[in-house]
């Protein structure tokens, strides 16, 4: 038996208190996590333990069976000198029986197809629910919470991890920490403070075991003075040893801090005719739009094909069930019904119907004259090569009127943007000059919106340091 701190101690009360149904504990690593998850299915397979019930059948859920590893084998070296335990103890399969009453622990991987059938749990430990595998994982987490409203079902479910590597808004597990403990849910987090990441007290705080011995001190501090120095370093620091999910701030496009002064800003007014940036999208890609006003509001819209239907996109896309559902149901994503590939016209019929003619159009070359053939005469269209210079620039836009304003951010928008945001990444040459990229040749990061943000951020941007004399923006 492991001796608790007092913190675990805390989440123990709250993960078992009368009432609640799911509990989640998320902290840095190297914090007693696993260690936790092992004392606890310890308990339920101790006969004579409060968490110990005959017959019962306890559950360990991990990325894989070799990950939940490390969880069994402290579990398995406790229980077997009683000699009251079989162990099955294989590359495919891991678990527990205790002989005398048929009590027992088994292992699955985050593979949703195996969950389907939780029947007569009484608890379930999910470890490191931030690394399953996208689809899979939320597909599980999906099983697991249905189960709990089978008819006389007592399971309880402790899900117990470090955010990243999946961590973002949208997600389930973060979604889950984020949204704190309410109702049947309990939930203790350890999150490190991204303002002061490299101060000691910081640090220390976020990390309450690693800080008790030196020579664990010794090594976050060599890991801070390297983070210090490079930006990949210190999106693994803050990510791995704050629990802040993180991405190289060279990689993306908007990092969260970027994101949170945009968002914190005041709304500007959708006064006049706004640029609208436009990302044509063929195959799997959607279609988008991004306006932005002279006072820096943006909004954004999406279109996506018909065919196949958005649960199977979602799918396809690896990412969380329900993401392209809930964006549809709030209006920011709409769908080409019976089509494989979305028509522009069904896009510049969006863009007309929510914010009017715009006084201009950007968009890359691709599709251009489809474009063209749609809006006619109605609004100037300005074709933006893609070039390093040019995305650099574009990029630099955004990124600047994110940081130092103006703009701010439409809260029917901020839902697509994210989803978006979250999927563009950029690449960057030896001269310093940037673009956007796809995260994965198979087309499955819908990065489209950022791509449209990214036109409209530039055009908004040139538009801004144009002589007084020219037109800039139209009013109405």
């Amino acid at each position: 038996m492991i001796n608790l701190l007092p913190s675990q101690r805390r989440f123990l009360r709250g993960a078992l208190a009368p009432g609640v149904r799911t509990a989640a504990l998320s902290l840095p690593r190297g914090e007693g996590k696993s260690t936790l998850a092992a004392y606890i299915l310890q308990r339920c397979m101790t006969p004579g333990d409060a968490l110990f019930e005959v017959g019962a059948e306890y559950l360990l859920c991990a990325a894989s069976i070799e990950g939940a590893r490390h969880v069994y084998r402290p579990i398995r070296a406790e229980l077997e000198p009683t000699g009251e335990y079989s162990f099955l103890d294989s590359q495919m399969r891991l678990g527990i029986t205790h002989k005398p009453t048929n009590t027992k622990l088994r292992v699955m991987s985050s593979n949703a197809k195996t969950a389907f059938g939780i029947v007569g749990t009484p608890l379930l430990v999910a470890d490191e629910p931030g690394a399953w595998e996208i689809v899979g994982g939320g597909l599980l987490h999906d099983a697991i919470q249905t189960a709990q409203g089978k008819p006389e079902s007592s399971l309880r479910v402790l899900y117990v991890g470090t955010m990243a590597p999946m961590g973002a808004p949208g997600h389930w597990f973060y979604d889950l920490v984020d949204a704190g403990t309410q109702g049947s849910t309990f939930v203790q987090a350890l999150v490190g403070d991204a303002e002061t990441w490299d101060k000691w007290p910081t640090i220390g705080k976020a990390n309450p075991l690693k800080a008790k011995y030196a020579e664990s001190r010794a090594v976050l501090l060599e890991e801070r003075d390297a983070a210090r120095r490079d930006s990949r370093l210190k999106a693994r620091f803050l990510s791995y040893r704050l629990n802040v999910p993180t991405q190289d701030e060279n990689a993306v496009l908007l990092t969260v801090d970027d994101w949170k002064l945009a968002t914190a800003r005041p709304q500007g007014l959708p006064v006049g005719k706004p640029i609208i940036g436009i990302d044509l999208g063929g195959g799997r890609a959607w279609s988008a739009a991004v306006a932005v006003w002279e006072s820096g509001r943006i909004e954004a819209l999406a279109l996506a094909p018909g065919i196949p239907s958005i649960e199977d996109q979602e799918k396809r896309d690896n990412v969380p069930s329900g993401v392209y559902v809930k964006l549809m149901r709030s209006g920011a994503l709409t769908l080409a019904q019976g089509l494989r590939v979305q028509p522009p016209s069904a896009l510049w019929e969006s863009v007309v119907d929510r914010w009017g003619i715009p006084v201009k159009i950007v968009c890359d070359r691709f599709r251009l004259s489809e474009l063209q053939d749609v809006v006619g005469n109605a609004s100037t269209i300005e074709p933006r090569v893609t070039q390093w210079s040019s995305s650099s620039e574009d990029i630099r836009a955004l990124r600047k009127i994110c940081r130092d304003g103006p703009l701010s951010v439409d809260p029917g928008s901020r839902n697509l943007l994210v989803v978006s945001m979250s999927s563009a990444y950029v690449e960057s040459d030896k001269a310093g000059n940037s673009r956007l990229i796809k995260r994965a040749s198979d087309n499955k990061a819908r990065d489209d919106v950022a791509a449209a943000a990214v036109l409209a951020a530039g055009a908004f941007q040139r538009a801004s340091s144009a002589p007084v004399r020219e037109l800039k923006y139209a009013s109405v």
